[in-house]
């Protein structure tokens, strides 16, 4: 009975070690590359957004990051666009039809403004 005790005791080990394994593996191995490639294209689009009013050098950091048509490095927008299966062009043509909706509505604001001052 001795000897049976410690078999019993690596099987258990060797089962231990299996579900660690199983959960230490990764099943899809660019699923944290294509997290960092999203994160990176929402960053900007949402600093394209909100900076756009503004015009500073984050605004223009990010318009020429995704107008760029570069795919040469890894972490071009075309690379990323490429990499998680999304239309670099359809986002360039959202992007502009958003900036000319908030151009014209902040110019018909100012515009809207200035009467109202007059009248």
């Amino acid at each position: 009975m001795e000897n049976r005790a410690p078999i019993r005791v690596f099987a258990d080990d060797m089962a231990v070690t299996s579900k660690y394994w199983e959960t230490v593996i990764r099943k899809n191995y660019s699923q944290p590359e294509k997290e960092l490639m999203l994160a990176v294209l929402k960053d900007a689009i949402m600093t394209y957004k909100k900076r756009m009013p503004l015009g500073n050098a984050l605004f223009k950091e990010a318009e020429t990051w995704l107008f760029d048509r570069e795919r040469d490095w890894l972490f071009s927008f075309e690379t990323v666009c490429a990499v998680l299966g999304l239309s670099a062009e359809k986002i360039r043509q959202n992007l502009l039809a958003w900036k000319f909706n908030a151009l014209s509505d902040l110019s018909g604001g100012r515009q809207s403004g200035a009467d109202q001052m007059a009248s």
